[in-house]
């Protein structure tokens, strides 16, 4: 999964929730079933490797910088267009 089909992926409410975060990371926990994927954003000041014994594949950190920031703000545009 890309940052932008996670982002597409994640809640309305995550998502403006994220946008909103002055936290310095943004951490994605995906878990992905036989009919689709659930992303949840985690909002932290924390930067912590996940560990090898429980990481899925999918999850993981990113840093809520400017880029990141305009791409949530840019699937937002898109979900008030489509509305």
């Amino acid at each position: 999964m890309t940052l932008i089909s996670t982002l597409q992926a994640a809640t309305t409410k995550d998502l403006q929730r994220a946008s909103n975060s002055n936290k310095q990371y943004l951490y994605f926990d995906i878990s992905v079933f036989n009919v689709g994927a659930r992303v949840q954003i985690k909002c932290t000041d924390t930067f912590k490797q996940p560990s090898y014994r429980t990481w899925n594949g999918y999850d993981f950190l990113i840093e809520n910088d400017d880029t990141t920031n305009y791409y949530i703000k840019e699937e937002l545009k898109s979900r008030s267009k489509n509305n």
